[in-house]
């Protein structure tokens, strides 16, 4: 499992957590959402058991989401890594030997570049796509979850060249061509991606009619006719 580690921050769990990896103790890891901290939890202990509640008491590693949230969870596990969204405090704390904070990737951004490189990485296997992306928007508004997300909707939104895309078409009207259909009917398709997408973009029928060098009602007639 591939360890991104490129901030100050990082270098230091990444060593930590190499330590972990050879002493059976409970690691609790702790940060908001999206930080990694299940993946984090999986480095330290990768042939560990997810747990839940049917799962009864194994000789083996048990890897435990959002602990606080589990009412009467008891510690009869080899060993136990946690993780949650704030501190522990109390009873709960004295379970665990070391507790790991995973700060947000704004406090690390250095790791940004290494993230994008591994989910471009898993991207292009997981949707056998084999191109590079441009121009992607890095939103780390959630963490890894959010640049994940961004990475992936780019992929599955590549930027196609003319023949790729009439090639797409073609296999779709192969599949859903009907034959009664008339040709204006078809058109519709068109229509719809293409005014919806400047709608988005423009925010004004203005605006769009503008673009694309129409009377602001036949613009309106268009609209009308794809929301029929």
């Amino acid at each position: 499992m591939e360890f991104v580690a490129d901030s100050l921050i990082s270098k230091k769990i990444y060593k930590l957590a190499l330590m972990m990896r050879e002493m059976d103790i409970n690691v609790y890891i702790y940060g908001e959402k999206g930080v990694g901290k299940t993946f984090l939890a999986n480095f330290i202990s990768p042939n560990a058991q997810i747990y839940n509640d049917k799962l009864s008491s194994v000789n083996n590693d048990v890897i435990v989401e959002n602990i606080q949230d589990i009412k009467n969870f008891k510690f009869d596990y080899k060993r136990i890594i946690a993780t949650g969204n704030s501190k522990l405090y109390g009873e709960l704390k004295n379970k665990f030997t070391i507790e790991i904070e995973l700060k947000p990737l704004s406090k690390r951004k250095e790791d940004i570049k290494g993230f994008v490189k591994l989910f471009q990485n898993e991207a292009k296997n997981v949707l056998q796509i084999d191109k590079n992306i441009k121009n992607l928007n890095i939103d780390i508004s959630e963490n890894l979850h959010s640049l994940k997300r961004e990475i992936y909707k780019k992929f599955l939104c590549i930027d196609y060249e003319k023949e790729e895309v009439i090639n797409i078409l073609k296999e779709y009207f192969q599949k859903n061509y009907n034959e009664s259909e008339s040709y204006s009917s078809v058109l519709k398709i068109f229509d719809k991606a293409l005014i919806e997408m400047l709608l988005d973009k423009y925010g004004s029928k203005l605006q769009v009619a503008k673009h694309l060098k129409i009377n602001r009602n036949t613009l309106t007639k268009k609209v009308k006719a794809i929301e029929e």
